[in-house]
Protein backbone atom coordinates (compact mmCIF):
# COMPACT_ATOMS: atom_id res chain seq x y z
CA UNK A 1 0.00 0.00 0.00
CA UNK A 2 1.60 3.38 -1.30
CA UNK A 3 0.86 6.38 1.24
CA UNK A 4 0.96 9.65 -0.26
CA UNK A 5 2.14 12.73 1.91
CA UNK A 6 3.12 15.83 1.66
CA UNK A 7 6.80 17.56 2.14
CA UNK A 8 8.18 15.92 -0.72
CA UNK A 9 10.36 18.65 -1.87
CA UNK A 10 13.29 16.62 -2.62
CA UNK A 11 11.78 14.85 -4.89
CA UNK A 12 10.46 17.54 -6.15
CA UNK A 13 13.59 19.79 -6.98
CA UNK A 14 15.41 16.63 -8.92
CA UNK A 15 12.71 16.42 -10.90
CA UNK A 16 12.44 19.98 -11.30
CA UNK A 17 15.60 20.62 -11.39
CA UNK A 18 15.75 23.67 -8.84
CA UNK A 19 17.20 23.34 -4.96
CA UNK A 20 14.65 22.38 -2.61
CA UNK A 21 14.92 26.00 -1.13
CA UNK A 22 13.46 27.48 -4.17
CA UNK A 23 10.44 25.31 -3.26
CA UNK A 24 7.62 27.85 -0.95
CA UNK A 25 5.98 24.42 0.86
CA UNK A 26 2.46 24.63 1.59
CA UNK A 27 1.84 20.68 1.52
CA UNK A 28 3.65 20.06 4.79
CA UNK A 29 1.48 21.67 7.68
CA UNK A 30 4.78 22.72 9.98
CA UNK A 31 5.27 25.79 12.07
CA UNK A 32 6.71 28.93 9.67
CA UNK A 33 8.48 30.39 12.49
CA UNK A 34 10.79 26.91 12.35
CA UNK A 35 12.05 25.41 15.66
CA UNK A 36 12.71 27.73 18.78
CA UNK A 37 15.23 30.17 18.81
CA UNK A 38 18.26 28.62 21.03
CA UNK A 39 17.51 24.73 20.06
CA UNK A 40 20.66 24.86 17.54
CA UNK A 41 22.82 25.90 20.86
CA UNK A 42 21.17 23.45 22.65
CA UNK A 43 21.73 20.69 20.21
CA UNK A 44 25.35 21.87 20.01
CA UNK A 45 25.93 21.39 23.53
CA UNK A 46 24.65 17.64 23.11
CA UNK A 47 27.45 17.02 20.65
CA UNK A 48 30.00 15.58 23.02
CA UNK A 49 26.99 12.72 24.24
CA UNK A 50 27.19 11.29 20.90
CA UNK A 51 29.79 8.76 21.93
CA UNK A 52 27.09 6.80 24.02
CA UNK A 53 23.74 5.65 23.73
CA UNK A 54 20.69 7.36 24.02
CA UNK A 55 18.88 7.29 27.43
CA UNK A 56 17.41 4.15 27.14
CA UNK A 57 13.92 5.64 29.65
CA UNK A 58 14.11 8.98 27.83
CA UNK A 59 13.70 10.26 31.41
CA UNK A 60 14.50 13.82 30.84
CA UNK A 61 12.30 14.17 28.14
CA UNK A 62 9.40 12.14 29.96
CA UNK A 63 9.71 14.80 33.07
CA UNK A 64 9.50 17.56 30.29
CA UNK A 65 5.99 16.68 29.42
CA UNK A 66 4.94 15.26 32.53
CA UNK A 67 5.36 18.45 33.91
CA UNK A 68 4.21 20.67 30.73
CA UNK A 69 1.19 18.93 30.89
CA UNK A 70 0.60 18.12 34.54
CA UNK A 71 0.04 13.78 33.24
CA UNK A 72 1.81 10.97 35.30
CA UNK A 73 5.11 9.71 33.95
CA UNK A 74 3.74 6.45 33.92
CA UNK A 75 1.56 7.75 31.22
CA UNK A 76 3.71 8.66 29.10
CA UNK A 77 5.25 7.00 26.13
CA UNK A 78 7.50 8.65 24.10
CA UNK A 79 8.79 7.56 20.85
CA UNK A 80 10.47 8.23 17.09
CA UNK A 81 7.74 10.22 15.97
CA UNK A 82 3.85 9.88 16.18
CA UNK A 83 4.29 7.63 13.21
CA UNK A 84 6.42 4.98 15.04
CA UNK A 85 3.83 4.25 17.32
CA UNK A 86 0.99 4.42 14.84
CA UNK A 87 2.68 1.34 13.78
CA UNK A 88 3.02 -0.31 17.11
CA UNK A 89 -0.52 0.40 18.15
CA UNK A 90 -1.89 -2.55 16.76
CA UNK A 91 0.14 -4.98 17.70
CA UNK A 92 0.82 -3.54 21.47
CA UNK A 93 -3.06 -3.18 22.21
CA UNK A 94 -3.89 -6.21 20.22
CA UNK A 95 -6.53 -4.57 17.89
CA UNK A 96 -8.17 -7.98 15.76
CA UNK A 97 -11.29 -5.55 14.91
CA UNK A 98 -11.03 -1.22 14.46
CA UNK A 99 -13.66 1.43 13.76
CA UNK A 100 -11.58 3.93 11.74
CA UNK A 101 -13.37 7.86 11.10
CA UNK A 102 -11.92 9.09 7.93
CA UNK A 103 -10.29 11.02 5.87
CA UNK A 104 -7.41 10.82 8.09
CA UNK A 105 -3.79 10.50 8.09
CA UNK A 106 -3.11 7.37 5.35
CA UNK A 107 -0.44 5.41 7.52
CA UNK A 108 -3.25 4.34 9.99
CA UNK A 109 -4.96 2.40 7.85
CA UNK A 110 -1.56 1.08 6.58
CA UNK A 111 -0.41 0.23 10.03
CA UNK A 112 -4.02 -1.49 10.74
CA UNK A 113 -4.00 -3.80 7.49
CA UNK A 114 -0.46 -4.76 8.30
CA UNK A 115 -1.46 -5.90 11.62
CA UNK A 116 -4.04 -8.20 9.88
CA UNK A 117 -6.43 -5.85 11.79
CA UNK A 118 -10.18 -5.68 10.59
CA UNK A 119 -11.15 -2.23 9.69
CA UNK A 120 -14.39 -0.50 9.47
CA UNK A 121 -14.22 2.80 7.68
CA UNK A 122 -16.55 5.74 8.84
CA UNK A 123 -16.62 8.78 6.80
CA UNK A 124 -18.66 11.78 7.84
CA UNK A 125 -19.73 14.81 5.41
CA UNK A 126 -18.46 17.46 4.39
CA UNK A 127 -21.42 19.54 5.65
CA UNK A 128 -20.04 17.63 9.41
CA UNK A 129 -16.65 19.20 8.58
CA UNK A 130 -15.46 15.25 8.59
CA UNK A 131 -16.07 15.14 12.16
CA UNK A 132 -18.45 11.84 13.40
CA UNK A 133 -21.59 12.63 15.53
CA UNK A 134 -22.36 10.60 18.74
CA UNK A 135 -25.35 8.64 16.54
CA UNK A 136 -22.88 7.63 13.85
CA UNK A 137 -20.51 6.06 16.44
CA UNK A 138 -22.71 4.70 18.50
CA UNK A 139 -24.58 2.60 14.73
CA UNK A 140 -21.09 1.57 14.18
CA UNK A 141 -20.58 0.31 17.11
CA UNK A 142 -24.03 -2.17 17.55
CA UNK A 143 -23.18 -3.67 14.22
CA UNK A 144 -20.18 -5.55 15.73
CA UNK A 145 -17.63 -5.26 18.45
CA UNK A 146 -14.16 -3.21 17.91
CA UNK A 147 -11.06 -3.34 19.83
CA UNK A 148 -10.36 -0.22 19.04
CA UNK A 149 -12.10 3.30 17.54
CA UNK A 150 -9.78 5.34 15.69
CA UNK A 151 -10.80 9.28 15.71
CA UNK A 152 -8.60 12.62 14.87
CA UNK A 153 -8.82 16.01 17.22
CA UNK A 154 -8.32 18.50 15.40
CA UNK A 155 -8.65 16.43 12.02
CA UNK A 156 -6.41 15.98 9.00
CA UNK A 157 -6.91 17.09 6.70
CA UNK A 158 -9.86 18.95 7.09
CA UNK A 159 -8.89 20.83 10.50
CA UNK A 160 -11.84 20.25 12.20
CA UNK A 161 -12.57 19.60 15.88
CA UNK A 162 -14.75 17.31 17.71
CA UNK A 163 -17.94 18.43 18.68
CA UNK A 164 -18.84 18.56 22.86
CA UNK A 165 -21.15 15.75 22.35
CA UNK A 166 -18.47 13.54 20.66
CA UNK A 167 -16.05 14.42 23.29
CA UNK A 168 -18.46 13.26 26.30
CA UNK A 169 -19.52 10.55 24.42
CA UNK A 170 -15.44 9.16 24.46
CA UNK A 171 -14.79 10.55 28.17
CA UNK A 172 -17.75 8.21 28.99
CA UNK A 173 -17.03 5.61 26.61
CA UNK A 174 -12.83 5.24 27.29
CA UNK A 175 -14.13 5.20 30.97
CA UNK A 176 -15.27 1.65 30.51
CA UNK A 177 -14.49 -1.77 29.34
CA UNK A 178 -15.45 -1.23 25.46
CA UNK A 179 -13.15 -0.68 22.82
CA UNK A 180 -9.90 1.66 23.54
CA UNK A 181 -10.33 4.71 22.07
CA UNK A 182 -7.47 6.17 19.91
CA UNK A 183 -7.00 10.13 19.40
CA UNK A 184 -4.79 11.31 17.18
CA UNK A 185 -3.89 14.90 18.78
CA UNK A 186 -0.84 15.86 16.76
CA UNK A 187 -1.73 19.11 15.85
CA UNK A 188 -4.09 19.94 19.12
CA UNK A 189 -1.28 21.95 20.54
CA UNK A 190 -2.93 24.25 18.36
CA UNK A 191 -5.94 24.62 20.49
CA UNK A 192 -4.70 22.85 23.33
CA UNK A 193 -7.99 23.38 25.11
CA UNK A 194 -9.48 20.67 22.97
CA UNK A 195 -7.49 18.42 24.39
CA UNK A 196 -8.82 15.35 25.84
CA UNK A 197 -5.03 15.13 28.26
CA UNK A 198 -6.97 16.02 31.41
CA UNK A 199 -9.21 12.91 31.20
CA UNK A 200 -6.28 10.29 31.11
CA UNK A 201 -5.38 9.38 33.76
CA UNK A 202 -8.68 9.39 35.21
CA UNK A 203 -9.47 6.68 31.87
CA UNK A 204 -9.09 3.35 31.15
CA UNK A 205 -8.95 3.00 27.18
CA UNK A 206 -8.43 5.82 26.16
CA UNK A 207 -4.79 6.97 24.33
CA UNK A 208 -3.95 9.73 22.52
CA UNK A 209 -1.18 10.46 19.91
CA UNK A 210 0.84 13.68 19.84
CA UNK A 211 3.89 14.77 17.90
CA UNK A 212 6.19 17.67 18.66
CA UNK A 213 6.52 17.92 14.80
CA UNK A 214 4.03 20.51 13.55
CA UNK A 215 4.07 22.95 16.83
CA UNK A 216 7.66 23.32 16.97
CA UNK A 217 8.67 22.76 13.57
CA UNK A 218 10.95 19.60 14.25
CA UNK A 219 9.92 17.20 11.41
CA UNK A 220 13.70 16.01 11.12
CA UNK A 221 14.24 15.14 14.20
CA UNK A 222 11.32 12.59 14.74
CA UNK A 223 10.30 12.85 18.64
CA UNK A 224 6.19 11.42 19.15
CA UNK A 225 4.93 10.73 22.40
CA UNK A 226 1.84 8.69 23.87
CA UNK A 227 -0.82 9.95 26.84
CA UNK A 228 -2.56 6.98 27.81
CA UNK A 229 -3.43 5.12 31.31
CA UNK A 230 -0.58 3.31 33.02
CA UNK A 231 -1.27 -0.29 31.93
CA UNK A 232 -2.28 0.24 27.91
CA UNK A 233 1.32 2.98 28.32
CA UNK A 234 3.01 -0.06 29.72
CA UNK A 235 1.49 -2.52 27.03
CA UNK A 236 3.39 -0.16 24.37
CA UNK A 237 6.05 0.58 26.26
CA UNK A 238 7.09 -3.46 25.86
CA UNK A 239 7.02 -3.44 22.40
CA UNK A 240 8.99 -0.46 21.64
CA UNK A 241 13.11 -1.07 20.34
CA UNK A 242 15.49 -0.02 22.65
CA UNK A 243 17.08 3.30 21.98
CA UNK A 244 14.60 4.30 19.17
CA UNK A 245 14.69 8.31 20.34
CA UNK A 246 18.03 9.81 19.93
CA UNK A 247 19.91 11.71 22.17
CA UNK A 248 19.26 15.18 20.13
CA UNK A 249 15.67 14.52 19.92
CA UNK A 250 15.02 13.90 23.95
CA UNK A 251 16.75 17.19 24.35
CA UNK A 252 15.53 19.24 21.78
CA UNK A 253 11.54 17.83 22.99
CA UNK A 254 12.63 19.03 26.48
CA UNK A 255 14.17 22.13 25.46
CA UNK A 256 11.29 23.06 23.15
CA UNK A 257 8.52 22.61 26.22
CA UNK A 258 10.40 25.18 28.26
CA UNK A 259 10.23 27.82 25.26
CA UNK A 260 6.39 29.72 26.22
CA UNK A 261 7.32 32.99 24.52
CA UNK A 262 7.64 30.87 21.49
CA UNK A 263 4.35 28.79 22.11
CA UNK A 264 2.80 32.17 22.74
CA UNK A 265 4.38 33.69 19.31
CA UNK A 266 3.05 30.74 17.55
CA UNK A 267 -0.56 30.92 18.87
CA UNK A 268 -1.16 34.31 17.76
CA UNK A 269 0.99 34.33 14.37
CA UNK A 270 -1.55 31.17 13.07
CA UNK A 271 -4.62 32.41 14.38
CA UNK A 272 -4.07 35.77 12.56
CA UNK A 273 -2.80 34.34 9.46
CA UNK A 274 -5.33 31.72 9.46
CA UNK A 275 -8.19 33.93 9.63
CA UNK A 276 -6.18 36.28 6.99
CA UNK A 277 -5.90 33.31 4.78
CA UNK A 278 -9.58 31.86 5.93
CA UNK A 279 -10.73 35.04 3.94
CA UNK A 280 -8.50 35.69 0.94
CA UNK A 281 -9.30 32.15 -0.25
CA UNK A 282 -12.76 32.36 0.38
CA UNK A 283 -13.02 35.66 -1.77
CA UNK A 284 -11.30 33.89 -4.89
CA UNK A 285 -14.20 32.51 -6.94
CA UNK A 286 -15.31 28.76 -6.83
CA UNK A 287 -13.29 27.82 -3.67
CA UNK A 288 -14.81 27.07 -0.16
CA UNK A 289 -12.83 27.11 2.70
CA UNK A 290 -13.33 24.62 5.65
CA UNK A 291 -13.34 26.38 9.44
CA UNK A 292 -10.05 24.91 11.00
CA UNK A 293 -8.62 25.41 14.18
CA UNK A 294 -4.48 23.78 13.32
CA UNK A 295 -2.21 25.57 11.31
CA UNK A 296 -4.11 24.39 7.28
CA UNK A 297 -7.18 24.72 5.79
CA UNK A 298 -9.24 22.54 3.74
CA UNK A 299 -10.02 23.71 0.42
CA UNK A 300 -12.97 22.72 -1.97
CA UNK A 301 -12.79 23.52 -6.08
CA UNK A 302 -15.69 24.21 -7.75
CA UNK A 303 -16.82 21.00 -10.55
CA UNK A 304 -16.22 24.03 -12.80
CA UNK A 305 -12.79 24.12 -11.92
CA UNK A 306 -9.55 22.27 -12.85
CA UNK A 307 -9.43 19.31 -10.30
CA UNK A 308 -6.76 19.59 -7.71
CA UNK A 309 -4.19 17.31 -9.42
CA UNK A 310 -4.12 19.93 -12.24
CA UNK A 311 -3.95 23.12 -10.05
CA UNK A 312 -1.02 21.53 -7.89
CA UNK A 313 1.14 20.78 -10.91
CA UNK A 314 0.54 24.29 -12.92
CA UNK A 315 1.04 26.50 -9.47
CA UNK A 316 3.97 24.29 -8.49
CA UNK A 317 5.33 24.50 -12.77
CA UNK A 318 4.69 28.25 -12.73
CA UNK A 319 5.62 29.67 -8.98
CA UNK A 320 7.94 26.63 -7.63
CA UNK A 321 5.03 26.52 -4.79
CA UNK A 322 3.49 23.32 -3.26
CA UNK A 323 0.21 22.35 -2.25
CA UNK A 324 -1.39 19.43 -1.13
CA UNK A 325 -3.28 17.54 -3.33
CA UNK A 326 -6.19 16.02 -1.15
CA UNK A 327 -7.52 13.23 -3.81
CA UNK A 328 -5.45 10.68 -1.76
CA UNK A 329 -7.59 10.97 1.41
CA UNK A 330 -10.01 7.90 1.45
CA UNK A 331 -13.46 10.23 1.56
CA UNK A 332 -12.18 13.39 -0.27
CA UNK A 333 -11.57 13.38 -3.68
CA UNK A 334 -10.05 15.42 -6.53
CA UNK A 335 -11.63 18.54 -6.13
CA UNK A 336 -10.19 18.96 -2.57
CA UNK A 337 -6.60 20.77 -1.70
CA UNK A 338 -5.39 21.88 1.61
CA UNK A 339 -2.19 24.35 2.26
CA UNK A 340 0.01 24.78 5.49
CA UNK A 341 -1.03 28.53 6.98
CA UNK A 342 2.33 30.25 6.63
CA UNK A 343 4.29 33.52 6.80
CA UNK A 344 2.30 36.54 6.06
CA UNK A 345 4.48 37.32 2.55
CA UNK A 346 4.69 33.56 1.90
CA UNK A 347 0.60 33.21 2.32
CA UNK A 348 0.37 36.56 -0.25
CA UNK A 349 2.45 34.68 -2.27
CA UNK A 350 0.61 31.75 -2.18
CA UNK A 351 -3.03 33.97 -2.78
CA UNK A 352 -1.42 35.84 -5.95
CA UNK A 353 -0.69 32.49 -7.35
CA UNK A 354 -3.95 30.87 -6.92
CA UNK A 355 -5.31 33.33 -8.63
CA UNK A 356 -3.69 33.91 -11.50
CA UNK A 357 -3.31 29.75 -12.32
CA UNK A 358 -7.60 29.73 -11.55
CA UNK A 359 -8.01 33.09 -13.69
CA UNK A 360 -6.44 31.93 -16.56
CA UNK A 361 -8.79 29.73 -19.70
CA UNK A 362 -8.77 26.10 -19.71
Amino acid sequence: MTIVHGGNVYELSALAGCSPEEILDFSASINPLGPPPGLEEELSGCFGLLQSYPDIHCRKLIEAISNFHGVDPACIVVTNGSTELIYWLPRALGVGRALAVLPAFGEYVKAFELHGTRLEKLFPTPGECFQPGVEQLEAALRKEPFDAVLLTNPSSPAGSLLGDETLDWIVKKSAGSGPIVLVDEVFVDFCEEASLRPFVEGARNLALIRSFTKFYGLPGLRIGYLLAPPGIAERVRGFLPPWSVSTHAQAAGAFCLGRQDYRLRTLELIAEQRRNLTLELSAIPGLEVFPGAANFLLVRMHPDLPPASGLKTDIFKRYRILIRDCGSFEGLGERYFRVAVRLPDQNNRLIAALKDVLSRPG
